[in-house]
C-alpha cells in the first residue's frame, strides 16, 4: 500500500515572503546568511518553502517555527514600494561624498545590518538597480540617507 504524500500549499502571502527573502539575497547579499527573522533563518525559509518535501521527518515543532516565521515576515516587512523622489543636487553632493572620503556618513550607516556604501551611492545616484529592490530595503536605505542628509545640515550649522 502507498500513500501519496500531499504537501503544502504555499499561499500568496507566503510566496510573496520568498521574493521578497529572494530579493534580499540577490541585492544584499552582504549580511543575508546571518539574517534571522523571528527565530528562522533567512536560508531555512527559503529552503523550506522552495523544498519542503525535505522537511518531512523534521521535529514538527521547528516546522511549526517556520511557518510562523514567515507569517510574521509577511505581517511586518512586506510593505509597498514606497515613493522614490526626484534627485536633486544636494544627492549628488552627498554621493560624491560618500565615495571620495573613506569616513563620511560612517556613522550612521556602519551599524546597519543590511545595507552598505554601495546602497546610498546607489540610491543617492538613482540607478536603475533601486527600481528593483524590495520595498522594505528601499525604505530603510531612504530612512539612512534622509539621517545622512540631516547629519549634513547639522555640520553646516556648526561650521556657520
Amino acid at each position: 500500500m502507498t500513500t501519496n504524500n500531499v504537501y503544502h500549499k504555499f499561499n500568496d502571502n507566503e510566496l510573496t515572503v520568498l521574493a521578497f527573502l529572494k530579493n534580499l539575497k540577490q541585492y544584499a547579499p552582504d549580511k543575508f546568511d546571518t539574517m534571522i527573522f523571528y527565530g528562522a533563518s533567512a536560508r531555512e525559509m527559503i529552503k523550506f518553502m522552495e523544498h519542503p518535501e525535505k522537511y518531512g521527518d523534521f521535529d514538527f515543532l521547528f516546522v511549526c517555527g517556520l511557518f510562523d516565521s514567515i507569517r510574521k515576515t509577511f505581517k511586518h516587512y512586506i510593505i509597498e514600494q514606497p515613493e522614490i523622489e526626484v534627485q536633486v543636487e544636494e544627492d549628488r553632493i552627498i554621493a560624491a561624498i560618500l565615495m571620495n572620503y573613506y569616513n563620511a556618513f560612517r556613522t550612521i550607516y556602519e551599524n546597519r545590518s543590511l545595507i552598505n556604501k554601495s546602497h546610498l551611492y546607489a540610491y543617492l545616484m538613482r540607478e536603475d538597480e533601486i527600481y528593483k529592490w524590495n520595498g522594505w530595503l528601499l525604505f530603510v536605505v531612504q530612512k539612512t540617507v534622509e539621517e545622512m542628509k540631516e547629519d549634513m545640515q547639522m555640520k553646516f550649522v556648526i561650521a556657520g
